[in-house]
């Protein structure tokens, strides 16, 4: 989870594929699971090269249209599981092949969040429209990626990691405080996403 004081709450996958199901409460539960009346593996995204897929397990459409093979994904696809549940897919920035769900029917995973964040390579946080999350009031862009397995942060921003001095390319450990002048964020490992 990736928690930004006055922007919002995303949940941050990592991993890959990415199950999209219904709530259920067991070992079989989807990664995203989602209040809403659909399969308890309803469907998967997966990232392939800089590529994204999508691949249904049931009853599913992307831009109004059926789908029932795996189906590559572009930038503004509104993806549509079972009657109700709609996400739209974007890819908001040239500079990253990691993804944003938004969730527009109002379907939410048990704890309320802006949105969804597929990470590819890498993730863009900043004042810009085309960056994963826009975070209007920063002074620049904090980039975070992954080395080895690891999560790690970048920025030309002079950050502070648990109000200590934070150093280019540190791991970013679980619960870990970024913050800089009048800004903050936050990831949390969750266990669940139910």
């Amino acid at each position: 989870m990736l928690w930004i004081d006055g922007v919002g709450a995303w949940l941050l996958f990592c991993g890959n594929p990415v199950v999209i199901g219904g709530p259920v409460q067991s070992a079989e539960a989807a990664d995203l699971c989602l209040m809403a009346p659909i399969s308890r593996r309803h469907a998967s995204l997966l990232q392939k090269d800089d590529s994204w897929f999508f691949h249904p397990h049931q009853t599913s459409s992307v831009g109004g249209q059926l789908v029932t093979d795996e189906r590559g994904l572009h930038s503004g696809d509104v993806i549509q599981l079972g009657e109700k549940v709609r996400l739209k897919f974007r890819i908001p920035s040239v500079l990253s092949a990691s993804a944003v769900l938004d969730l527009q029917s109002f379907h939410q995973p048990s704890q309320s969040v802006s949105g969804v964040l597929l990470m590819a390579d890498t993730i863009l946080l900043g004042p810009r429209s085309d960056h994963h999350v826009c975070c209007p009031e920063w002074p620049g862009l904090i980039v975070l990626f992954r080395r080895d397995g690891r999560l790690c942060c970048r920025s030309d921003v002079s950050l502070k990691l648990n109000d200590q001095p934070l150093q280019q390319n540190t791991e970013l450990s679980d619960s870990a405080v970024i913050s800089a002048g009048d800004f903050r964020f936050r990831l949390q490992r969750l266990s669940t996403f139910g």
